[in-house]
């Protein structure tokens, strides 16, 4: 009867000239974010600080990091002298130039002229 399929419907979901809509699926998750980069290591020396007074101011360890990584703090070969007055000293005089004779004089106090004993 249809007393009977309206009870039956109503409390149990059976003899239902319509079919109850189906229970929805739950909502999807949002996705899951992509992980956070690692924060890299802090550098071991910022080359900004200081560098109006480099050579007095940092560390040879500084120096050395800072000019392999930003060519800051890089100390200049310093020239070449244009004599080694240790070479040859045991014959300056008849060995050396007068130019590295005078050079060496002046700058190391090696190849001078003897002084003249005339006032003696």
């Amino acid at each position: 009867t249809a007393a009977k399929k309206a009870y039956c419907c109503a409390h149990g979901g059976k003899g239902c000239t319509t079919t109850p809509a189906p229970t929805p699926p739950p909502p999807t998750p949002p996705p899951t974010p992509p992980p956070t980069p690692p924060t890299p290591p802090p550098l071991p020396y910022d080359c900004s600080a200081g560098v109006a007074n480099w050579e007095a101011g940092w560390s040879d360890a500084k120096k050395t990091w800072c000019c392999a990584h930003g060519g800051q703090g890089c100390t200049k070969p310093k020239p070449p002298l244009p004599y080694d007055c240790n070479a040859g000293f045991n014959n300056w005089q008849a060995g050396w130039s007068a130019g590295k004779k005078a050079w060496c004089c002046t700058h190391a106090a090696r190849g001078c002229a003897p002084v003249s004993k005339m006032c003696t």
